[in-house]
């Protein structure tokens, strides 16, 4: 199971890269992401985050992003229902 995991986020991570490369370069892992109705944590449920951030800009996957200004947005990841990292855009 670990080994599909390790699979599934660096296949995650290629996708995001060819999609745009200096995605990776400029993404700082963070442990909170603050929003409206409240902070999102690692290991918070995919409809906790909802509740506090609304409906993502883009949702693909297990991962979610929330853009919130020209230069801030954040990337949750999920795992099994709950956030896995959450990464900061700069």
């Amino acid at each position: 199971m670990k080994n599909n995991n390790t699979y599934l986020i660096g296949l995650i991570f290629l996708v995001m890269a060819l999609g745009n490369p200096g995605f990776i370069l400029a993404a700082e892992e963070t442990s909170t992401m603050m929003c409206d109705g409240g902070v999102v944590n690692i290991g918070d449920a995919d409809a906790d985050v909802r509740d506090n951030c609304g409906e993502p800009d883009t949702q693909e996957a297990n991962q979610w992003v929330y853009d919130f200004g020209p230069s801030q947005s954040f990337t949750v990841i999920f795992e099994n229902g709950k956030v896995a990292r959450i990464l900061e855009n700069h």
